[in-house]
């Protein structure tokens, strides 16, 4: 089974841009442009990773991050976070999460990152 990744990203540039670098690495990818849309398919859906933003227009990343905290803390370690604020705060705030990355992200950085995600599921990817 390939490897899926929900990214969570309100810029359709940016979005677009993230799920190009991802499904080149053989990734299936779902889409979400706000923390609503993700909680959501967080609820029913399994995703070897997220890639979130942090500024969204309706429910932040932070309150996805934290839903996941209280309701399923163990995907809080697949989680990357991608934003323009400041991450050393985000880190501070939920240390568990995989890493927070400041835009803009460097693609090789992104992929080996989502890689070792992956591959501690037990997935690998093309």
């Amino acid at each position: 089974m390939r490897p899926r990744a929900l990214i969570v990203e309100d810029d359709p540039v940016t979005q677009r841009l993230l799920a190009a670098i991802l499904a080149a690495e053989g990734i299936d990818i779902a889409l979400a442009d706000d923390g609503d849309v993700a909680i959501e398919m967080l609820s029913h859906e399994s995703f070897s990773v997220i890639v979130l933003d942090i500024v969204l227009p309706h429910v932040s990343g932070t309150a996805v991050m934290e839903h996941l905290r209280l309701s399923n803390p163990s995907m809080l370690e697949r989680i990357i976070v991608v934003t323009g604020l400041d991450v050393a705060e985000i880190r501070g705030l939920f240390p568990a999460v995989r890493e927070a990355l400041a835009k803009p992200v460097m693609p090789a950085r992104l992929r080996s990152l989502v890689r070792s995600c992956i591959a501690e599921r037990g997935a690998s990817v093309a």
